[in-house]
């Protein structure tokens, strides 16, 4: 036996300059439903075990068919889990069930998704499965996703908006709950920034919906995160609703500047240095868009095109989709189309990458996925429903 050939890591994947992608894909399909299976199991760690992997085959790569024949199984193990693990499965759970969104071909099927999970996941985000604010963050964080993604109905995302802000304003000020705030919050936002404007502001009046002096009071908070993620929504409700009302924040516009100006300038000086930091930043931003109209510009490089942030909506955006998957943003921006409608990127792109591809079984599912993709459906939804 030779003695330098090296061991394949178990339950990994085979990596074979070699092979042709079709078979590449088939030995993902078997470890995907292997692993699937597993969460199944009699064992807690067990099922942790196989989360855990599942969520890094999902980041890693986009093959909605691989999913095909089992994701049903995995739907109801994931539910079961969110409903009756412990704290780490419940975790694991609710950051899978997310991804399972952005491996779907139509927002149909996302929306079929989000019919299926929402009631388990509204449970387990008002803290009825569970009490820990790690878990009601990560349901928050997944529920917000789905809705954000589907975008089929409005009343859905102001249904879910209404629950998240009874949480934030449940929750009182202070350094124990101040994560749960913030990443409410954060999701509130996502839900703010595909919602059409005028019914956002006839919402706001009527009080069913958060409006900007609420979220001014949240300047104040003793949590860094809190602060930032507020001064980061307030520019972004500025940017959705100033041009069908220019008299929404201009009352309060003369001390919003000055709060404004005193975080851009100082922080607390008890935080770590990075945080100070941090502040400075985010307000000096805020700061000079509400002064100048200003958005910071960002450009990121993906392969040989240029993402180009160049609004507050897109920073949004961004952020809530590499929050989810992390390092692995760019493997998505290249194959996923969702991802990259939703990032406003050019599907033609994918396309020719596509056609790059050997003959074969990849490439059949490739070009079904491609003209999935073309279709503008979803594009001319989005715009319809984005009066601004």
């Amino acid at each position: 036996m030779p003695r330098n050939r090296k061991k394949q890591p178990s339950g990994g994947l085979p990596h074979d300059k070699g092979d042709p992608l079709d078979d590449e894909s088939e030995v993902y399909e078997k470890v995907l439903q292997r692993l699937i299976d597993g969460t199944s199991h009699k064992s807690q760690q067990s099922r942790v075990s196989a989360y855990h992997k599942i969520y890094g085959c999902l980041v890693q790569r986009y093959s909605p068919i691989s999913l095909t024949e089992r994701k049903v199984m995995l739907l109801e193990s994931l539910k079961r889990s969110l409903g009756k693990g412990n704290e780490e499965e419940q975790i694991w759970a609710a950051r899978v069930i997310p991804l399972l969104a952005i491996q779907t071909e139509t927002s149909e099927d996302v929306a079929a998704l989000l019919k299926m999970v929402r009631p388990t996941m509204m449970d387990a985000m008002k803290g009825i499965n569970s009490e820990t604010s790690n878990v009601r963050a990560m349901c928050c964080t997944g529920l917000a996703m789905l809705s954000f993604i589907s975008e089929n109905d409005t009343e859905e995302i102001m249904s879910v908006m209404q629950h998240l802000q009874a949480i934030a304003q449940r929750e009182k000020p202070g350094e124990d709950n101040g994560g749960l705030q913030a990443v409410v919050l954060r999701c509130w936002s996502l839900l703010l920034s595909v919602l059409p404007s005028k019914m956002i502001l006839k919402h706001m009046k009527s009080g069913n919906i958060l409006s900007p002096r609420n979220i001014i009071e949240l300047l104040d908070s003793t949590h860094l995160e809190v602060r930032i993620v507020s001064g980061e929504t307030i520019a972004l409700m500025h940017e959705l609703f100033h041009q069908h009302d220019p008299t929404l924040l201009q009352h309060d516009l003369p001390s919003l500047l000055d709060t404004v100006r005193k975080l851009s300038t100082d922080a607390y000086r008890f935080q770590a240095k990075q945080g100070r930091k941090l502040q400075r930043i985010t307000f000096r931003d805020v700061l000079h868009y509400l002064q100048q109209n200003v958005v910071p510009l960002l450009r990121i490089k993906v392969g040989d095109e240029t993402l180009l942030l160049h609004s507050w909506t897109m920073h949004v955006h961004y952020s809530a989709v590499k929050e989810m998957l992390g390092p692995a943003l760019n493997i998505h921006l290249k194959d996923n189309p969702l991802i990259r409608d939703i990032l406003k990127m050019d599907p033609k792109r994918m396309e020719s990458a596509c056609a790059k591809r050997p003959a074969g079984r990849m490439t059949k599912k490739a070009e079904q996925r491609s003209n999935r993709a073309t279709s503008k459906e979803r594009s001319i939804r989005r715009g319809k429903e984005r009066d601004n």
